[in-house]
């Protein structure tokens, strides 16, 4: 048997997942605390302000176009790598994404109206479970679950992607790169179709920023700790900065979010992690998780503060502390029963058709 060089391991990438869906997180359930009247001296209203939250989903996006091509090493130029890509993609977004989505859809069919949103038609519903741009009722281009607007993108950059692996690695990157950015540059003159007006949207090059953040890595180019806090510190005002997010979000939030995971990805060799970065990693594996379920204990929470009439100013601190709390605890708990479960099971499987 032929030894393998140690895979490097990138825990502060995952941390940087984890803090993505921690961001989102925090500013839905900071809102709808303001929203109820739990923030009578502005505090939470005042955090919100100083850096826009909501640019975690840049940082998935940047993390998503670079994980694509580091992980994907081993399925360039291969036969069967675009489709053991695809099945993987499809196996880690698609079954937690469809028992959310039938779980909102069935909490409005109750009549739950804490929960926001309204049911469309079926051609609604079901381009809702197949990542298709869809208008809802009120004409907002969102899935049933309205988080899923940015999975949206994510398949629509998973499908792009997938052909390309059939080439070496820095082909592939600057081919689906290439079309990803003639989709912007002509994609919102394309009047006939919704869906691709919708994916043309400039946010996708962020997954491009992502993709060259990985070819640098496969040079085994790294940077020194003072170089990632500078990058850090860079990001962190930049955002600040344009916290109120007037301009192109690529730029003004795509850039720091690539400068974070730049500093990020771009460390030292590290083969071996310690206890503490085990459980950042771990964090991160329960990002999507996070990403997908906060809404839920966000608005159980919602609806027991309603009942008990706490709206003072400790009751909303509280409320955000244990929705996050809440909502990280269940994270982690479909992350261990349901995701790794389902991933260990599709390696296997990969494994075993690599073999025959």
């Amino acid at each position: 048997m032929t030894g393998r060089t140690p895979q490097k391991i990138l825990p502060w990438v995952q941390a940087l997942r984890a803090l993505a869906a921690l961001s989102v997180a925090f500013v839905h359930i900071a809102h709808d605390d303001i929203d109820n009247g739990g923030d009578p001296v502005g505090v939470f209203g005042a955090i919100t302000k100083f850096f826009p939250w909501d640019a975690g989903v840049d940082i998935f996006f940047v993390i998503s176009g670079f994980v694509i091509v580091h992980a994907s090493a081993r399925l360039f130029a291969t036969r069967t790598g675009p489709l053991i890509f695809l099945r993987r993609r499809l196996a880690r977004i698609v079954p937690l994404y469809w028992i959310m989505t039938t779980a909102f859809i069935a909490v409005l069919l109750a009549g739950r109206t804490e929960i926001n949103g309204d049911i469309g038609g079926p051609a609604y519903l079901a381009a809702s479970y197949l990542f298709i741009p869809w208008p809802r009722p009120d004409g907002v281009v969102q899935p049933a679950l309205g988080l899923g607007w940015t999975l949206n993108y994510e398949m629509f950059f998973y499908l792009v992607f997938t052909p390309f692996l059939l080439l070496q690695k820095r082909a592939a990157a600057i081919g689906a790169g290439i079309l990803l950015g003639a989709i912007v540059a002509f994609g919102p003159d394309f009047a006939g179709s919704l869906a691709v007006r919708f994916w043309a949207d400039p946010v996708i090059l962020e997954f491009l920023f992502g993709m060259e953040i990985a070819l640098i890595l496969g040079q085994n180019i790294t940077l020194p700790l003072w170089a990632r806090l500078l990058l850090v510190l860079i990001a962190g005002v930049a955002f600040h900065l344009d916290a109120a997010g007037h301009g192109i979000r690529p730029l003004i939030y795509g850039l720091p979010a690539a400068a974070l995971v730049a500093a990020a990805a771009l460390s030292p060799v590290q083969t071996v992690i310690s206890r503490a970065e085990a459980w950042l990693v771990r964090l991160g594996d329960a990002s999507y998780a996070m990403y997908l379920v906060h809404p839920f204990v966000m608005r159980g929470f919602t609806v027991l503060w309603r009942k008990i009439h706490a709206h003072q100013e400790l009751a909303g601190t509280i409320y955000v502390i244990a929705g996050l709390v809440v909502a990280q605890s269940l994270a982690l708990l479909i992350n261990a029963t349901l995701e790794k479960r389902l991933n260990f099971w599709l390696r296997r499987r990969d494994v075993m058709n690599e073999a025959v």
